[in-house]
């Protein structure tokens, strides 16, 4: 886990959850910009995946796993005594909601970035269909998972970098797969979410999440304040396309009128 403090007065604390197959170090850009606005950053690596070294790249025991390591920076953003918000990007998203099903957090808002509620991108039909019988005997089987780097976003920039980023999860566990989908299944089925303000956000061109799949969840929801955007030419990542700018300062106007709305003068 990595705190990044602002440099101006502080109004709340991001505590935020990457992707699957990525790691915190690609968030730089994102960071960077949060703390310009006046906010603290926690983040980390999840289990398997960047410089994390607890488990095997590419594999996880338990999708619970991932719930108790971003509990602890959840934890951790309650020293600043300011209001928290959670941000979860791809599975991170998958990560934010399958927590607040399972518990009660203190935050002050959830901002949801091309959540992986399902998978359009899938890896090949053989390896799928082996994964369920392979999890049982040997879990810790690798895999080539597949997605193209071109296809995640479209900053030609980014895609450079990420063509020479080592740590970079390329190969998944059979285990890895099954509790991802596991937790998709869990997560759709359980109908309890606490009443906080929310804001989804995609990417109309999302070629590794079946946008229409979160844009249902949240249709169904029943909460108080919840927004809802979506940018049509946008791949997955939305904070690495073209648009970023734009992405940003909206994202930025959800936390800044939370705060407003409980008494932050910002």
């Amino acid at each position: 886990m990595w705190k990044w403090e602002t440099d101006e007065a502080a109004h709340g604390v991001i505590v935020m959850i990457h992707g699957e197959l990525e790691h915190h170090a690609r968030y730089g850009w994102l960071i960077e910009m949060w703390r310009s606005k006046g906010y603290h950053v926690i983040m980390g690596d999840l289990p398997g995946q960047g410089m994390a070294k607890r488990v095997e790249r590419g594999h996880i025991d338990s999708f619970d796993q991932y719930i108790k390591e971003v509990k602890k920076w959840i934890e951790a953003s309650y020293q600043f005594d300011l209001p928290v918000f959670l941000l979860g990007h791809g599975m991170g998203g998958l990560i934010a909601v399958r927590m607040l099903q399972k518990m009660k957090l203190e935050i002050a808002g959830l901002i949801l970035s091309s959540p992986t509620f399902a998978l359009k991108y899938t890896p090949s039909k053989v390896s799928h269909l082996l994964s369920s019988s392979l999890n049982k005997v040997t879990p810790e089987h690798r895999f080539t998972f597949g997605f193209p780097i071109e296809k995640a976003t479209r900053n030609e920039e980014v895609i450079e970098i990420d063509r020479e980023d080592s740590i970079n999860v390329t190969r998944v566990s059979v285990r890895w797969y099954r509790e991802i989908l596991l937790a998709m299944k869990q997560m759709a089925l359980n109908k309890q979410f606490p009443d906080i303000p929310l804001l989804l956000i995609q990417g109309g061109n999302d070629f590794l999440a079946e946008t229409q799949v979160a844009k249902k969840w949240f249709l169904e929801l029943d909460l108080l304040e919840m927004h809802y955007k979506e940018w049509p030419q946008c791949y997955h990542e939305l904070f690495n396309e073209p648009e970023r700018d734009e992405i940003f300062a909206y994202t930025e106007s959800f936390t800044r009128n939370r705060l407003r709305n409980i008494g932050y003068d910002v």
